[in-house]
């Protein structure tokens, strides 16, 4: 029996069951997807936070310094 590559299809039925089937040298493999998550989670970066130094942590702080430039025209 050929290895059958999963689809988007089979994907999508296996987050819905929480389980994957997947055939590897005629071995058949039941995959639960929470761990198939986490590992292909392993390979994928996480978004890091930073905080600038010198800001202030106040949202308004910077209110002064904010503009929009303006473009008027003439009809």
């Amino acid at each position: 029996m050929a290895d059958h590559i999963p689809t988007f299809a089979d994907i999508c039925s296996a987050i819905a069951d929480g389980q994957v089937a997947a055939t590897i040298e005629d071995s058949m493999y039941q995959l639960n997807v929470y761990e198939l998550r986490r590992y292909l989670n392993k390979f994928r970066s996480l978004p890091v936070i930073s905080s600038a130094d010198g800001q202030d942590s106040s949202p308004h702080s910077d209110i002064q310094n904010w503009s929009v430039p303006i473009q008027s025209s003439v009809a």
